[in-house]
């Protein structure tokens, strides 16, 4: 399922409106449990989950996905292989 979000998100991931349908039509697609999916998205604490790792997501400068944060300091600028390898590499070597 999140491979699915993931590969699609350029299709509905800057659209500021409910995406139940989309994920939920995802879910049958992938052959999901449906009463379970439907149960689970309408948990209480899925919520709370997911308003948790948004909170915590702000309070450390997170804006978006995907941002990345190498030993604890959040990764500045386009997310190439090839800054971030450096960047990597550099930490490794201290």
């Amino acid at each position: 399922m999140y491979k699915r979000m993931y590969e699609t998100q350029a299709n509905w991931g800057d659209q500021r409106v409910p995406h139940r349908e989309t994920f939920f039509g995802f879910a049958r697609d992938l052959g999901l449990d449906m009463a379970k999916f439907e149960a689970d998205v309408n948990d209480p604490a899925t919520l709370e989950r997911v308003l948790k790792d948004r909170k915590d997501g702000t309070t450390v400068g997170v804006q978006g996905t995907p941002t990345f944060f190498i030993n604890g300091t959040k990764f500045q600028g386009p997310p190439s292989y090839s800054a971030l390898k450096t960047t990597i590499d550099r930490e490794l070597a201290k």
